[in-house]
């Protein structure tokens, strides 16, 4: 019934007779019916330090900090508060009204409206229109003018849209599915506030930050500012299908190739207009509450510009991702024996690397904040639930890139050529940490190396 209101709701046309709408579902009616709304939940900028406990389940730290006194976990409160204005930003009071009107102008144009979604960064026309290269600064190639880098990067996105496949009509297909499966849980904005959202403790993945756990690619040399994190869309397509085992993201095998690819390009979608309107609303946020020496005084055409560049930047990190999948080579375990060997090495890199912050293996818990401002701690390694995957190559993509959203550092250095003379360090991790999660394992990688403990 509920999805039946939804479908009715956008379908009025102008100057139909009025529909009542439940409360529960109204924002997202709204939101279908007219435009994405504007972000109005607390930004995390900074360090938010240790969490003082586990929060409530459906009450986050940040989403509860504007309750003061009402707030169910004032621990939070307490930690959270004086970090306002500094590592915690506030859009609907840090930036001015008459900024907000403008973002709310500017991103239609580059992303159109739930019932008529698009990817659409700025031409090579507009680019000089709005003088992207005034501003092209952060994350220009080295050895390139402004000039010649806002030109490649112009062409660059537009080439990632056709590539991801973000035509107008498969964002459309796109958004009907995710009206239909996502929307309850995810939000209209993919911000992880559906109205289903509070039903469990961990939060639904908020699409706003560019940043995503489980992935399988990682940006060749220094990391840039934005690609860490960044998946592929196969990544997604997996996500989707497959769901995320200990959590309360289900499988969605029943839906077509086709449906999950096209499933896949809306949730690009509002990750870059989420990212990109985030990265907008901090910077005018400190250009209007601390502005440097050398920042300009705010505009409409500032502000543009600001977009413009912000979207053609998301846009290259996304391709920088498609084009750097995480090389996973052969096992080269063949027997028993190769195996418990290359568990055993993997148990000595893991106490000299992991077990920081694996203590006892993951199961004393060592509470962090992550980029969302969410309560995670490291995974409890003897259970054997990976919410991206527990296959050798899942979890070797794990450990080589790291979960850049929840902290977890990355062992990009470890891997190497898989021969008897010089094994994959990361490789005997993982056999290490499947020995871990399995009783019978266990047991014989003890008898193998009496050295090795987990009790």
């Amino acid at each position: 019934m509920r999805r039946a209101v939804l479908v009715l709701v956008a379908a009025v046309p102008a100057g139909c007779a009025r529909v009542d709408v439940p409360a529960d579902i109204a924002p997202v009616a709204a939101a279908i019916a007219g435009g994405y709304p504007l972000r109005t939940d607390l930004m995390p900028v900074g360090d938010l330090g240790a969490p003082p406990k586990w929060y409530r389940a459906g009450a986050p730290p940040l989403r509860v900090l504007k309750l003061g006194a009402a707030a169910p976990d004032p621990e939070f409160v307490a930690q959270l508060k004086p970090k306002l204005g500094k590592a915690i930003l506030d859009p609907e009071t840090d930036l001015p009204a008459d900024l907000r009107k403008d973002l709310a102008a500017f991103l239609p144009v580059a992303f159109g409206t739930p019932a008529a979604p698009v990817v659409r960064p700025v031409s090579a026309a507009d680019a000089e229109r709005v003088k992207v290269d005034k501003a092209f600064t952060e994350g220009r190639p080295p050895g390139k003018t402004a000039k010649e880098a806002t030109a490649e990067a112009v062409v660059e996105a537009a080439t990632i849209v056709e590539q991801l496949g973000l035509t107008d009509a498969a964002l459309a297909r796109g958004g009907v599915l995710y009206r239909r499966w996502c929307v309850e849980c995810h939000g209209p904005t993919g911000a992880g506030d559906g109205i289903h959202a509070v039903a469990g403790s961990a939060m639904p993945r908020d699409y706003r930050r560019g940043v995503f756990k489980f992935v399988t690619a990682f940006p060749a040399g220094v990391p840039r500012r934005g690609e860490l994190g960044k998946p592929r869309k196969d990544d997604l397509r997996r996500t989707i299908t497959n769901g995320l085992p200990g959590s309360m993201m289900p499988a969605f095998a029943q839906l077509t190739a086709a449906e999950v690819d096209d499933l896949a390009g809306y949730v690009i979608h509002l990750s870059v207009r989420g990212e990109a309107e985030y990265d907008w609303m901090a910077r005018m946020i400190k250009l209007t509450k601390d502005p440097g020496e050398d920042d300009d005084d705010y505009s409409r055409a500032l502000g543009e510009q600001t977009l413009a560049l912000r979207v053609l930047l998301v846009l290259g990190n996304w391709g920088r991702a498609a084009a750097n999948p995480i090389p996973v080579p052969p096992e080269n375990t063949p027997t028993q024996p190769d195996r418990l060997a290359s568990a055993a090495r993997g148990f000595r890199q893991f106490a000299g690397v992991c077990a920081g912050c694996h203590q006892d293996y993951g199961r004393a818990p060592q509470l962090k904040f992550d980029v969302w401002g969410t309560v995670v701690q490291p995974r409890n390694l003897t259970l054997g639930v990976y919410r991206g995957g527990r296959r050798g190559e899942d979890l070797y993509a794990r450990v080589y890139g790291g979960i850049y959203a929840s902290t977890m550092p990355d062992s990009k250095a470890k891997a190497g050529a898989v021969s008897p003379d010089q094994p994959d360090a990361i490789w005997d991790t993982v056999h290490f940490l499947q020995a871990l999660a399995d009783p019978r394992e266990r047991m014989l990688l003890g008898q193998f190396d009496p050295t090795i403990r987990f009790e």
